[in-house]
């Protein structure tokens, strides 16, 4: 087997019967090439490898030793893979908003109150509330806060599969800012709509969660005059079902916006 199969396969053993967490410190190339009776140029390859995988970081380690750290979102390496493959689609706006109703609604509908991340969501949206954060900054902080959203369900496979969508809905979120009357307007409605549906979570109810957010995705569209549905060439997709965005939104979400008026 590779050596970085082998280490792949360990790190799974480890990570399954509780030995690593994500984000931990690994040991050193050195002690990592002692482990599995490896070279130690052959570990730093390996290790340079599973870098480029999205797997680990590495950093300097003391005495020129090479210090690998799992990532704390592992899932996030899917990315890359993911927008070649929004490259080719005829539909890319109608597919991530599509990809993301299904998953976080979903989510939503069957979040448990022992999942819901509040520490997590509480602290996105108080940085997504200071005045000195930045357009770059603010929209991975969204897309952050949604991740979180997902984590709800307590489902490890579906949180995993909408991770592998961040790069995805960063881009597509970025693009709309140039779309939208006001950037200032817009932001004042995205925090209120987050603590609209941060509001639902706390209580308890999560039909009105999913709801929230559901208009919430797609309401920046309506907003910034794009229609999901049109393809690259600028024809409308008959069989995309743009019905929910069409609706009215939730009484949450009125009441939001207009506080953030």
């Amino acid at each position: 087997m590779a050596t970085h199969r082998e280490v792949l396969q360990w790190l799974e053993n480890e990570l399954f019967d509780g030995n690593l967490v994500l984000g931990q410190q690994l040991p050193i190339d050195k002690d990592l090439a002692a482990i599995f009776r490896v070279s130690r140029n052959s570990m730093r390859e390996t290790l340079k490898e599973l870098e480029a995988r999205g797997i680990i970081k590495l950093f300097d380690g003391p005495h020129r030793s090479i210090l690998p750290i799992l990532v704390r979102e592992p899932a996030a390496s899917a990315g890359p893979a993911l927008r070649l493959h929004m490259a080719t689609s005829e539909y890319p706006l109608r597919d991530i908003v599509q990809a993301r109703v299904q998953l976080e609604s979903w989510a939503l509908e069957n979040a448990t109150e022992a999942n819901v991340p509040v520490s997590e969501l509480r602290s996105i949206m108080v940085e997504m509330d200071r005045d000195d954060v930045g357009l770059k900054q603010f929209h991975n902080l969204y897309v952050s806060f949604h991740i979180a959203l997902v984590k709800s369900c307590g489902n490890t496979a579906i949180t995993a599969l909408f991770t592998a969508l961040r790069d995805s809905m960063y881009e597509y979120t970025m693009a709309l800012v140039g779309h939208v009357p006001l950037w200032s307007t817009t932001t004042s409605r995205i925090r209120a709509e987050h603590r609209a549906i941060f509001g639902a979570l706390e209580a308890g109810d999560f039909h009105m969660a999913s709801r929230l957010t559901i208009e919430h995705i797609t309401f920046q569209y309506r907003e910034a005059g794009l229609d999901p549905d049109r393809g690259r060439d600028g024809e409308i997709d008959d069989h995309g079902d743009a019905a929910e965005s069409r609706g009215n939104p939730p009484v949450g979400l009125k009441q939001a916006r207009q506080a953030s008026a």
